[in-house]
């Protein structure tokens, strides 16, 4: 009898590719906030699928972007150090817009692991167009390994990708039990939920320069009490995120809630507050820690 087969598959792309919705749409769960904004994702996280004959886990990684900002260098590292954690390496491609250097460096990044092109949004474009990217960039690059078109958005195209990325995973046998769907820890996964509605809802530089931070979850008979705080650098962003009479914040707390039931199969109830540190964006290991509770 043969093993599980089973492997993990880095998923790079320059910002807003998609990378965060097809992993979400590949495990059958919301592993990662996803919002129409760049740069949402800011760290790695894994996501497991199982399935009768394998064990595929996922690393959704942060957009590979030049940038001097300290954050974006930290996000471009935790991008980077997945292509050497993985069997497998995807690279996301947004057909719906010009292939761009910023394209060109993420896929010279994976030269060494022969990577696969995944032609993303292929809902918005002529099937025409495939073919052109494919010519471009199989003339470009001739390591690639394979093309693969996609809409992670509608479905289209996920079962040929699992089918191709299951014929070349290694015979490890099942890595994590089935029960296990991230690495990440509870509170992450419910900060993710603030977070993703935080993008939603602000503009311009505010939801960049803010943090969720679940700070602690208390279980009562009827329901569960969950501590939350949003991190802002400063005063300006703390009005803007607690809004008119506090609007705002009630906004982004009763859609969480929502959310966060569904999740957790209990009613919740969510305080959530507002705290300025002007520092969480200038040191490694605050960045990391609003990242990762």
């Amino acid at each position: 009898m043969n093993k599980i087969k089973s492997g993990t598959i880095s998923i790079l792309g320059k910002p807003n590719t998609g990378k965060s919705t097809l992993v979400n749409n590949l495990t059958g769960r919301k592993i990662s906030a996803v919002s129409d904004k760049p740069n949402t994702t800011r760290n790695k996280i894994l996501g497991v699928l199982n399935t009768a004959v394998s064990q595929i886990l996922f690393l959704d990684t942060p957009g590979i972007q030049v940038s001097n900002k300290f954050l974006n260098r930290i996000m471009v590292q935790s991008s980077l150090q997945a292509i050497n954690e993985s069997d497998i390496t995807l690279v996301l491609i947004d057909a719906s817009k010009a292939i761009t250097n910023d394209d060109y460096e993420v896929i010279s990044r994976a030269k060494d692991r022969s990577p696969f092109i995944v032609i993303n949004k292929i809902d918005l474009i002529k099937k025409s167009k495939i073919l052109k990217i494919v010519d471009l960039l199989r003339n470009k690059f001739p390591f690639i390994k394979d093309f693969i078109p996609i809409s992670a958005l509608e479905n289209e195209g996920l079962s040929l990708l699992l089918d191709e990325l299951t014929k070349i995973l290694p015979n490890y046998g099942k890595i994590f039990p089935d029960d296990y769907f991230t690495d990440q820890p509870e509170k992450f996964y419910l900060s993710e939920i603030i977070r993703e509605k935080i993008f939603n809802h602000y503009y311009e530089e505010v939801p960049y320069n803010t943090a969720v931070v679940v700070e602690d979850i208390k279980d009562k008979k009827k329901m569960t009490i969950i501590q939350a705080y949003v991190i802002v650098k400063n005063s300006h962003h703390k009005q803007i995120i607690i809004g008119k009479n506090g609007s705002m914040i009630k906004k982004i707390g009763t859609e969480s809630r929502v959310e966060i039931e569904e999740f957790l199969l209990c009613p919740i109830f969510l305080d959530l507050r507002v705290k300025i540190d002007s520092k969480w964006l200038l040191r490694k290991d605050k960045i990391f820690n609003f990242s990762n509770i």
